[in-house]
């Protein structure tokens, strides 16, 4: 494992310009942040005067996105992402500051366009079209339409962690792609088939996939434990894959899952059965929600 300092923003300058941009709904500094996001060359101005510490750039992604593919980027997409990255840890991987940094080096090499980062997600206009939108309303909503496309941006720079690290797992699309395929290795151990069937589960949906990191990354309870974790993930992945019950596929069914294992966790050292017998007993916690979904 590389032991190299990846670059990143400075976190009180990065910190300091993001409480900015937040402090005041429509206020200049959001005008004039969304102004610079339209224009590739203006973004990278405006972004160039933060300090970086670090001393090497992760790699650069070589193939031009468009913007939908950066938005949800499919799976091999995802993928390839992942591997090109391989040399992250999870300390780096959970910093906002690191993944901005990061998005600001693949827009300056061309890989995506500054006003990707303002588009809503699903088949919503782009990027673009809603900063111009934004800026050119004359209601009384438009301060409100100018902060949520600030937030935007600034979600898929890196994420808001105003709700611990969440929004960096769930809303930065490079970091979103680390984390999945990460998911990924981790359970299927190099089963191609075991992985493609976790690939589906976590990208059932963006709600499915905010929850399931809600439940499963950012807290350390019940998952805390590796092994506790991606023997939950694995049956959940067989059901989904094997089940025709397409009430498995919702994320509610999976949160009830989560905590009937929490329960039994409370009578239950979990992590130090056998594999095994492991497997068996989530097997059947979430062979019972889907039973009684």
């Amino acid at each position: 494992m590389s032991t190299a300092q990846f670059k990143e923003f400075r976190d009180q300058d990065y910190s300091r310009l993001r409480l900015s941009l937040l402090r005041t709904k429509g206020g200049q500094p959001q005008r004039e942040f969304l102004e610079s996001v339209r224009e590739t060359p203006s973004f990278l101005s405006y972004m160039r005067y933060l300090p970086v510490v670090g001393s090497q750039s992760a790699p650069i992604h070589q193939e031009r996105l468009v913007e939908s593919e950066y938005k949800d980027p499919p799976a091999d997409t995802e993928t390839r992402l992942f591997y090109s990255w391989l040399d992250l840890t999870p300390r780096i991987a959970c910093r906002t500051t690191f993944w901005a940094h990061l998005t600001c080096e693949h827009i300056e090499a061309g890989v995506l366009d500054s006003s990707f980062l303002a588009a809503n997600g699903g088949s919503g206009s782009g990027g673009l079209e809603r900063i111009d939108r934004a800026l050119t309303e004359q209601n009384e909503s438009q301060a409100k339409s100018i902060d949520s496309c600030v937030r935007t941006v600034l979600r898929r720079l890196g994420g808001i962690p105003d709700r611990g690290n969440r929004s960096v797992y769930v809303n930065c699309p490079f970091a979103r792609a680390w984390w999945r395929e990460r998911i990924v290795e981790q359970v299927s151990n190099g089963d191609e088939k075991v992985a493609n069937s976790v690939r589906d589960l976590i990208r059932i949906s963006q709600t499915y996939w905010e929850n399931f990191v809600d439940r499963l990354v950012s807290r350390n309870s019940t998952f805390g434990s590796l092994q506790v974790r991606n023997a939950f993930i694995l049956s959940l992945a067989k059901q989904v894959a094997e089940s025709g019950n397409a009430e498995l596929r919702n994320s509610k069914v999976m949160l009830r899952a989560c905590r009937m294992l929490s329960a039994k966790q409370g009578s239950l050292e979990l992590s130090v059965l056998e594999r095994r017998e492991l497997e068996e007993l989530i097997s059947t916690i979430v062979e019972s929600v889907q039973l009684h979904s």
